[in-house]
């Protein structure tokens, strides 16, 4: 009897033992299946958030050489043309008026934020320095330019080897509009401009040295530092003159510390700059893209004719200048058609304005035909095909797209 107990009651023992045993085998199991499954869990979190993070750093770094790449150069080319440059003055309000309709901007900007070099010649080239160099807005230019027209050429002197009006006038007006345009006052401020390389829009003009003005290649007088051939430290004022100097109108202006060289204007022969101001941009700017060219003009004009035979005004000017200025009026449009060639295939970097009809009978000493010049550019505006152009022009200046080498395009031009 004792012995059936025992063994039932060792059965018993051994069923609860197993039972134990089952249960905490089963809660083992279970807890170490957890645990596995957690781990894998935890891991497969924290590969979440790492591929997360990865991708995140993916995305930021990719913004990041979006944001530290480049934008593409905005270039602005002026072309000569005595009071006619009103004209582009004109233009180039309207392009700032968009930007500012388009931005929501309390102002128009100034053409010196949008632009990154700024060449002209002659007339063109005032305006270079007035919007460039001295980060004047449009409308003050305007207001400025006529000032200067009326006080320049309302008055004419005897035809002379020192021009048809005084230099003393139009150097007299020069002066006051730098000194107004600079803080404190100071109309013999130097080209040279001090401000931070980031806020500067470099700008240059274009002038001929007198004595070699059948080589065609003018000298160029800049704001900045040029890695060759160098320019004068001249005033702002002596370089405004320089390029405005059109033989025949004012007398050349000397420039030069020890040595002097005498300059007139550029007109002769590179009265539209936008080649220069591409070769310059690829100067100055080594690996950087363009992502649009302005180029202006003051309005087509009739041919200049000047008489062939020897008489008065040879005895003025070298039988080359006079052959010169018979072609200035065409040397513009064969320079912008060259171009319009070249970026047939990307029409949406280089952009010509410059007014077709109206313009043919203003001289450029015609200092009271500014509202005949106005209401001319006006009615160009308005025209279909040049409103879509400016629409472009403003889409292309906003976004600054890189999109054509400069160096590819001066070395078409040396082919």
């Amino acid at each position: 009897m004792l012995t059936v107990l025992a063994q039932r009651t060792a059965r018993g023992l051994i069923n609860f033992t197993y039972h134990i045993l089952v249960l905490v085998g089963s809660s083992v199991a279970q807890a170490l299946n957890g645990g596995v499954i957690a781990q894998r869990q935890s891991v497969n979190a924290l590969l979440r958030i790492r591929n997360a993070s990865s991708c995140a750093s993916s995305s930021s770094t990719i913004m990041a050489i979006h944001a530290e790449e480049p934008r593409g150069l905005r270039l602005l080319s002026l072309d000569g043309g005595g009071i006619r440059g009103l004209s582009e003055l004109l233009v180039l309000r309207e392009l700032m008026q968009r930007i500012q309709h388009q931005d929501k901007l309390p102002s128009p900007p100034l053409p010196c934020e949008y632009f990154d070099l700024i060449g002209g010649t002659s007339t063109g080239g005032f305006i270079a320095l007035m919007l460039g160099r001295l980060r004047m807005s449009v409308d003050e230019a305007i207001a400025a330019y006529g000032r200067l027209a009326e006080s320049v050429f309302s008055e004419k002197k005897w035809m002379g080897q020192d021009g048809m009006f005084k230099k003393t006038n139009l150097e007299k007006a020069i002066k006051d509009i730098v000194g107004k345009a600079t803080s404190p006052p100071n109309p013999e401020v130097r080209m040279l401009d001090p401000r931070p390389e980031k806020e500067v829009c470099k700008t240059f003009v274009c002038a001929m040295a007198a004595d070699n003005m059948n080589a065609s290649i003018p000298r160029l007088f800049r704001t900045y530092p040029s890695p060759k051939n160098a320019s004068y430290d001249c005033t702002i004022w002596e370089a405004a003159r320089a390029t405005s100097a059109a033989p025949t109108f004012f007398k050349p202006i000397d420039i030069g510390d020890t040595v002097k060289e005498r300059f007139v204007d550029a007109g002769l022969g590179n009265n539209n700059p936008t080649m220069r101001v591409i070769e310059e941009a690829d100067l100055i700017f080594p690996g950087r893209s363009i992502a649009c060219i302005i180029s202006i003009g003051s309005g087509q004009a009739h041919v200049i004719k000047l008489p062939k035979s020897s008489g008065m005004f040879q005895n003025i000017l070298p039988l080359q200048v006079v052959q010169a200025l018979r072609d200035i009026a065409t040397d513009c449009e064969r320079t912008a058609d060259d171009l319009e060639k070249h970026f047939r295939d990307k029409p949406d970097v280089y952009f010509r304005f410059n007014v077709e009809q109206g313009l043919q009978s203003v001289s450029l000493g015609d200092w009271d035909k500014l509202g005949e010049v106005g209401t001319h550019t006006q009615q160009y505006l308005r025209k279909n095909t040049v409103d879509q152009r400016v629409s472009i022009a403003v889409k292309t200046l906003r976004e600054a797209h890189p999109m054509v080498e400069s160096s590819e395009l001066v070395q078409e031009e040396l082919r």
